[in-house]
């Protein structure tokens, strides 16, 4: 797809009729929100679904029949979040172009009634607005990186993704393990949430039998370790089948057919990143006698080596999205961010005003999870 520049845009759109650029199903506006509307429902709650289900198979453990109802809860929460956004895309820009003389303009389509539609994220619960804009975040910074590389500005690579993976999980995993000593923890997403730092010190333990004093966990080492790695390579592999079957779920032919070796990649990335993350914990652990949050660097920083399993820009650079927001949450305890100021909120909508806009006008550069979501939530209108 080309570019949209402001100049083309402005010069071939500018004229154009709400039906014409908008919703050209329909001509009138009002019958094309309440379309808009109805697809909406649908694509929302099918799009949460999967989300949902992701996160329970991340937690690892049984929901009770109380995290179910809770569960429950937020999914409806989240779903008439993402009704609204999709919704309002329509109503929002018809709307817009009424106010600016019947024209459409570069920043007043799609940017200005997106970043205004962002407001919806209210109707998320506090901390998943946290993860809600660090998912957002973590998007604006691959589209700022694949427009450097289409100007030829940057050059990405699997090894240049896989040492900032690294270097991200090296900080992020320090950070991890000193927020764990705050009684307010800032809520995170991500593949585990190492343990707390283990305050008993003990000799050092030769050999790899058993465990040490200082180890934070509980059994032998080599236990904890295969267990962990054991438990994210299923959970790995569970996600990628359930990626490529439920597309597919009306053509169980198909959707067995369509089952590659290659689908292990994901897992063997997430049991290799927790193997290789505990392992290196451990043998410090056992090597001086004692625990540290230091650890955490040189295990993070191997850990991610794993990354080359299954490279992704969005996870290369998810370590260090995550690691602003536990500064910026140590900033607001601190109080050098006024608590009154809806920060969150605001980044949101800028975020998404900024991400929808590179949808529309930008495509090549856009993230695919940008692209995917917007055609689910629509139900690809």
């Amino acid at each position: 797809m080309v570019e949209a520049s402001k100049y083309w845009f402005e010069k071939a759109c500018s004229d154009s009729k709400c039906h014409e650029l908008i919703h050209p199903w329909t001509y009138k506006c009002g019958d094309a929100t309440v379309t808009m509307l109805l697809s909406n429902i649908k694509g929302s709650y099918k799009f949460y679904a999967m989300v949902y289900l992701i996160q329970i198979l991340m937690r690892g453990k049984k929901l009770s029949k109380e995290d179910m109802i809770q569960q429950f809860k937020l999914y409806i929460k989240s779903g008439i979040f993402g009704l609204t956004v999709g919704s309002a895309f329509v109503t929002l820009n018809c709307i817009f172009r009424k106010l600016f003389f019947s024209k459409f303009t570069y920043y007043n389509t799609v940017l200005l009634p997106c970043t205004i539609s962002g407001l919806a994220v209210y109707f998320e619960p506090p901390h998943r607005r946290i993860l809600v804009v660090n998912l957002f975040v973590n998007l604006v910074f691959e589209y700022w990186l694949r427009t450097l590389e289409m100007k030829g500005w940057l050059r990405r690579s699997a090894g240049r993704e896989t040492l900032l993976f690294m270097l991200g999980s090296a900080s992020f995993f320090y950070l991890m393990r000193k927020e764990k000593e705050n009684p307010k923890r800032t809520p995170i997403f991500w593949f585990f949430s190492p343990p707390s730092v283990c305050k008993e010190v003990g000799a050092p333990v030769p050999g790899f039998e058993g465990r040490s004093a200082a180890c934070p966990h509980s059994g032998p080492c080599a236990q904890y370790i295969l267990k962990g790695a054991g438990k994210l390579f299923g959970v790995g592999v569970v996600m990628t089948t359930l990626r490529t079957i439920l597309p597919r779920i009306l053509t169980p032919v198909k959707a067995m057919k369509a089952m590659r070796l290659s689908h292990l990649k994901l897992g063997l990335f997430f049991g290799g990143y927790i193997g290789i993350y505990r392992l290196v914990v451990c043998l410090l652990c056992r090597a001086h006698g004692k625990d540290s949050a230091l650890y955490a660097l040189p295990a993070g920083f191997l850990a991610g080596t794993a990354f080359r399993f299954s490279p992704s820009t969005p996870i290369a650079l998810a370590p260090f999205t995550s690691t602003l927001q536990i500064l910026f949450s140590w900033l607001y305890s601190r109080g050098v961010i006024p608590p009154r100021l809806p920060l969150v909120e605001l980044l949101y909508c800028a975020c998404q005003g900024l991400l929808f806009h590179a949808r529309v006008m930008h495509e090549d550069a856009c993230p695919k999870y940008i692209v995917n979501l917007m055609h689910t939530v629509t139900q690809a209108k």
